[in-house]
């Protein structure tokens, strides 16, 4: 059978004289079909849709739980780590602490720093931060937190060697025409490290200039000790250069935090170094009061 063109006025008529016949709405099987296959489609659609909803809805509902979940995790582990600082803070803090009290936007910023820091050792750090500031707030600035939060467990380690090679925690003095300090666990790598982890000034021909205002000897710092020095072959000397390596200001604000022990080896080679120079060097003992005669 072909196919019947027809005009909407004609369906119109067809309908209206059938649907009278028969005593209800009638649709030609045609548009019965067309209609049929687009409510089918209709249907289909809105239960597609229906069945996504549900599991876009479960689907929601288990992302929202399952992030629930990861913050309650996440919060509790950051309060943890925050009372392990805190806890390993306490045998840090100085016997005498300041009234001062430790300034608002430092403490946000430690706390937000420190909460992810979950490792022992650096966990260690962060304490000795956290007693330092308290015992005397101003120790610390802001941008060494920043520094520090930065800072691997392996760069942490190797600054601690540097620490113990340190003169008044700012600078360690250079041993003949070495770049590096091998000998002490200080190798070249390992100066490249704490100059990208920013606690180490760039430069390997770094030289500390002390002035000499008079023939009396000069004084400099060996480790924490105060020395004497004088250098012999030149009388007249204006002033004495030795060869450095200088610590960034959060190198030599968590230096002195961290207190390493100076590394006795590399103390006897720059003691020699020195004498193999001309230079004399003596300690300097500190003067103690005795208790009767202070003011």
């Amino acid at each position: 059978m072909g196919i019947i063109k027809i005009n909407d006025k004609s369906i119109a008529k067809l309908i209206d004289v059938v649907s009278k016949g028969i005593g209800r709405l009638y649709k030609p099987r045609a548009i019965r079909k067309e209609a049929d296959a687009e409510a089918y489609r209709i249907e289909v659609l809105a239960i597609a849709e229906a069945k996504k909803t549900l599991i876009e809805g479960d689907a929601r509902i288990e992302l929202i739980q399952r992030t629930k979940e990861r913050l309650l995790y996440q919060e509790l582990n950051r309060q943890k780590n925050i009372e392990e600082i805190a806890e390993k803070s306490i045998k840090f803090l100085d016997k005498n602490v300041s009234d001062e009290p430790v300034d608002e936007d430092w403490r946000t910023r430690f706390f937000n720093k420190a909460q992810d820091i979950t490792g022992e050792e650096m966990q260690e750090i962060w304490a000795k931060i956290l007693a330092g500031e308290v015992s005397r707030p101003g120790r610390i600035s802001l941008r060494t937190l920043d520094v520090v939060a930065n800072i691997s467990k392996e760069e942490a380690k190797i600054f601690q060697r540097a620490c113990s090679l340190s003169s008044g925690r700012g600078w360690i003095w250079k041993v003949g025409k070495k770049e590096a300090l091998g000998d002490f666990g200080l190798n070249y790598g390992d100066l490249l490290k704490l100059r990208e982890a920013g606690l180490i000034h760039n430069g390997d021909n770094l030289v500390r200039i002390i002035p000499v205002i008079s023939q009396d000897p000069e004084i400099i710092h060996i480790g924490d000790e105060i020395y004497s020095i004088h250098y012999l072959p030149k009388p007249d000397l204006k002033q004495y250069r030795i060869g450095q390596y200088a610590f960034t200001n959060a190198g030599s604000e968590l230096c002195r935090l961290l207190d390493a022990k100076l590394n006795m080896r590399y103390f006897y080679d720059l003691m020699n170094f020195f004498k193999s120079e001309g230079y004399q060097v003596h300690k300097i003992e500190p003067i103690h009061k005795d208790d009767n005669n202070q003011l």
